[in-house]
């Protein structure tokens, strides 16, 4: 891997044009960011440490590590029912670790899953699910949802005019029906994962 690679990846995930990163490193125009990104340049060493400083990395790692592959540390929060009735509980179980290209900017957590109303997107019981911390969900958007306060359930949302419907994954389970005043979302599940 090297720095150009580097410094798109960075770019590109932290959603940062070239003018805008130009911008920041007080450059006038986005082709000096260009040439280091193509690389036909190279920045220097105050400038190598104003970008690390930008991106909240190590110098090194932005010199020699690839950094798509270094492992980052992501807490598995609770537990989370494939169901209803499963009162919330924030307690952290350990860490399971994710690429950096699962973890762009934000907050992520991992939920251990209880229950089978998902199992038809193959979520079920034992599994974690990735979890991107966010309070806005698209219709059909699989979800952490938070339920008069003490209830979390993972369902797809599907919005009508003036209420939400949490749909289960599994015909076994009904419906549920809610204002969007009596929902919390929590966040949107990326993805799952099943512990051996």
């Amino acid at each position: 891997m090297e720095f150009k690679d580097n410094l798109r990846y960075l770019r590109r995930s932290n959603n940062m044009s070239q003018d805008e990163l130009a911008d920041k490193l007080g450059y006038k125009s986005f082709t000096t960011v260009q040439k280091w990104e193509d690389g036909t340049a190279f920045p220097r060493v105050k400038t190598l440490n104003k970008i690390a400083e930008i991106f909240d990395v190590d110098v090194d790692h932005l010199l020699n590590i690839d950094l798509k592959t270094i492992k980052v540390p992501v807490p598995v929060i609770g537990e989370v029912k494939a169901g209803y009735d499963m009162y919330a509980n924030e307690d952290i179980y350990g860490y399971e670790y994710c690429n950096n290209e699962e973890y762009g900017p934000g907050e992520y957590f991992y939920l251990k899953v209880k229950g089978d109303s998902m199992i038809d997107l193959r979520i079920g019981e034992g599994d974690i699910v990735y979890v991107r911390k966010q309070n806005y969900l698209n219709d059909k958007d699989i979800g952490v949802f938070l339920l008069d306060n003490n209830e979390v359930t993972i369902k797809k949302v599907l919005y009508n005019n003036n209420s939400l419907t949490l749909r289960a994954a599994n015909p076994a389970y009904p419906d549920r029906k809610f204002r969007p005043d009596e929902v919390k979302i929590l966040g949107k599940v990326l993805h799952n994962k099943v512990l051996f």
